[in-house]
């Protein structure tokens, strides 16, 4: 083969030179069009006289409209100066070309690198452009790729802050055993109470030293049954090491490849007194028969706390058992916020009942489903009544709940007054914002380049958002 000389490409450009003096300028743009997308012949005063071109798409960008304009009139605004740099004479020029936009109505913008040769003697300049339209378009792809990794890095983060606080925080005694080893990999606060005090330390500690010495074998063939069957396991009349009477639930899972255990545990003391009172009416409430309606229900006090429910409730939030719930407030399980279960009270206390309220159940697991509540409430036992009927699964894509109707707006006034203003500012505003963005892009028919110029955002910061709100799918009149 044989070497290639210096300056190659350099000698290249000049042939075009030596050509020009026995070819028209038509023939020698669509002559050194063969090696590239666009090629301009641009005059001393910038306008360009010829252009050629192939790809019948850059016709949508009027490229064969340009002959008599200046180049510098044909580009977008942040590139004009871009354009001015390529054309002044004597000044040194990047391998790489100069990256500049043309634009057109209704279609993303046509990036191209363009290059520039002038040489004495030679009445215009010769400008030539790669277009990189494929090359944004994965660049974008990148960009939105690391966007989507470090967002679900994010939430994964978030989560598991989640989950570990409410685990530390639990008032149950919880403790997670490996089932190899069988012993504490982690203890909650009230484990740690229960078995070794406040001031004590359970991880890594085998969990035969945290029982009576005539409990151990029994608790260590409850582990061995738990693990290998799958099953829960009770183990009642346990004695810890530090004498307190206690029952124990065992129950296996699987991390890393290994069955590994949880432990549950509550003293004799505290399961009486949950039995006594789980037969016991609260005085002053009026006895409603739940478990005789046919959907999910339940009965709080005007706080919202749970008095009764029924078992399609326990179900529907998969509770293994109603003490489970009893006493917490049903904003854990109802509404996106503690604001969807506000506005209906306070609707509730106004209207005395409230039929058709569209939000969504949160089960134990984190599951959610949109659900319709319907209450009632009475003013003599002070007490609220509802019924939880969950949507049929539908197919299609999945979303918010369709922002400010009739009836969130007048939720929303009606809390004025019973609500801090900070808290439903905040709570609304993510509703403003997708009312907003979903505007737009009706308005550009979906051009969501246009739409992110039309609400004043960068590109970026509008896919963001479209993807927080659930919107990378949205299409006009969905």
């Amino acid at each position: 083969m044989t070497p290639r000389a210096p300056n190659s490409g350099q000698q290249g450009i000049e042939v075009a030179g030596e050509l020009q003096k026995t070819l028209e300028a038509e023939g020698l743009v669509s002559l050194i069009g063969l090696g590239t997308d666009i090629v301009f012949l641009v005059d001393k005063n910038g306008k360009i006289t010829h252009s050629h071109f192939e790809n019948p798409d850059f016709d949508a960008y009027g490229l064969d409209s340009f002959v008599g304009k200046t180049l510098r009139e044909c580009v977008t605004i942040e590139s004009v100066s871009k354009i001015d740099a390529m054309l002044k004479p004597g000044r040194k020029r990047p391998a790489r070309g100069y990256q500049v936009n043309h634009s057109a109505p209704g279609k993303p913008d046509l990036p191209v690198a363009y290059s520039s040769f002038s040489k004495k003697g030679l009445p215009f300049t010769i400008v030539v452009g790669r277009e990189m339209q494929q090359q944004m378009q994965d660049q974008q792809r990148l960009v939105e790729a690391q966007i989507a990794m470090e967002a679900d890095y994010r939430d994964l983060r978030q989560a598991e802050a989640r989950y570990r606080t409410a685990f530390k925080l639990a008032e149950t005694a919880d403790i997670m055993l490996d089932g190899e080893k069988r012993t504490v990999l982690e203890a909650n606060s009230a484990a740690i109470a229960l078995l070794a005090g406040n001031s004590g330390n359970l991880i890594n500690k085998p969990v035969r030293e945290l029982f009576n010495k005539q409990d151990r074998d029994r608790l260590g063939d409850a582990i061995g049954e738990a693990r290998h069957s799958g099953e829960t396991v009770v183990v009642d009349a346990l004695t810890s090491a530090r004498g307190t009477k206690l029952q124990a639930k065992l129950r296996a899972y699987r991390e890393n490849g290994a069955a590994n255990l949880i432990l549950t545990l509550w003293s004799e003391d505290d399961a009486a007194q949950s039995e006594r009172h789980a037969g016991e009416s609260v005085p002053g409430f009026a006895a409603v028969d739940l478990d005789a309606l046919p959907e999910a229900a339940i009965q709080t006090d005007n706080d919202g706390n749970l008095i009764s429910a029924n078992a399609l409730f326990l179900d529907l939030v998969q509770a293994p058992t109603l003490n489970q719930v009893l006493g917490r407030n049903a904003s854990n399980w109802i509404g996106k916020s503690a604001v969807d279960l506000n506005v209906l009270y306070a609707r509730t206390s106004d209207e005395r009942t409230v039929r058709g309220y569209t939000t969504v159940l949160n089960d134990s697991i984190g599951g959610e489903q949109t659900v319709t509540v319907s209450a009632h409430g009475d003013p003599k036992s002070e007490t609220v009544q509802l019924i939880i009927v969950p949507h049929a699964a539908k197919t299609e894509r999945v979303g918010l709940r369709t922002p400010a109707t009739p009836e969130q707006a007048e939720g929303f006034a009606s809390l004025v007054g019973k609500v801090p203003l900070k808290e439903l500012i905040r709570e609304s505003l993510d509703v403003v914002e997708k009312i907003c963005i979903e505007a737009a892009l009706d308005q550009t028919n979906n051009n969501r380049a246009s739409a992110a110029e039309m609400l004043g955002l960068s590109r970026q910061s509008l896919y963001i958002k479209l993807r927080r709100h659930g919107l990378e799918n949205y299409r006009p009149g969905s």
